[in-house]
């Protein structure tokens, strides 16, 4: 009898610990590439909340489990430019756009960080990649850009054509309407200016250095009251700029 309880005894602890291993599971671990990718997505939204300790904590955390993660990659070389330090950013940029299969948001704000830079050459083989990529959906924003790398190296004629194909895809863009008037106004266009200008104050409230413009062209134009009211704006509102102490000169 004492040793059917205890055969009994035996098989019932082996049961309960079958079951307990079945209750009790071996969690999963997810791969290396998809907590990479959990983290960079964390560290891309606090970025744009602008919490960036946050940002970079999550960050890093993205690239110890895979160095290779493009977006990570990416969103670090954009921490870095809004850590004041973009010569820290090249590096990841470089490996956010590795072949095959670059980034092209990467690729697009790459670009623009080496047209700040002076590196135009460069820049330019970037943006016509872009604008070869029927996928980039971005081309209002990417033609803007190119427009304005070009208007740096005082390239007008290129500049203007590239923000007038901009404005074709999204009219109401307030940077690409203030370039063109920028562009009217250095290539002696006074109408044109005035027009760009004025479709501009629509949907912003202007700059010193566009208010300059608006009232250096109502002058030339013989518009005293409208260049009266863009001096009074300009005065008001940027009274330390250069352009408001070119006023009083």
């Amino acid at each position: 009898m004492k040793l059917i309880v205890t055969v009994f005894l035996l098989s019932s602890l082996l049961l309960a610990g079958c079951v307990t291993e079945k209750a009790f599971p071996e969690p999963e671990v997810e791969p290396a590439e998809d907590r990479s990718k959990i983290h960079a997505d964390l560290a891309g939204q606090y970025l744009q909340r602008g919490q960036l300790d946050v940002a970079l904590e999550e960050i890093n955390k993205s690239l110890d489990l895979d160095k290779n993660n493009k977006s990570a990659n990416y969103v670090m070389a954009l921490i870095q430019i809004q850590l004041n330090k973009p010569e820290n950013s090249e590096r990841y940029f470089k490996k956010a756009i590795v072949k095959p299969d670059p980034l092209p948001s990467a690729q697009n704000d790459y670009a623009n960080q080496l047209c700040r830079k002076g590196e135009f050459e460069k820049a330019e083989d970037l943006y016509r990649e872009l604008l070869d990529n029927p996928l980039y959906k971005a081309r209002a924003r990417l033609l803007m850009n190119v427009g304005a790398c070009f208007y740096k190296q005082e390239k007008y004629k290129e500049a203007e054509n590239a923000m007038r194909q901009s404005l074709r895809i999204n009219p109401n863009s307030p940077t690409a309407l203030l370039q063109m008037a920028k562009i009217s106004y250095i290539n002696g266009k006074t109408l044109e200016t005035r027009g760009w200008y004025q479709r501009y104050f629509q949907m912003a409230g202007g700059n010193a250095e566009i208010l300059y413009i608006a009232y250096q062209t109502e002058m030339k134009l013989g518009d005293k009251n409208a260049a009266a009211s863009y001096a009074l704006k300009l005065r008001s509102k940027y009274p330390n700029s250069s352009q408001a102490r070119k006023l009083n000169n």
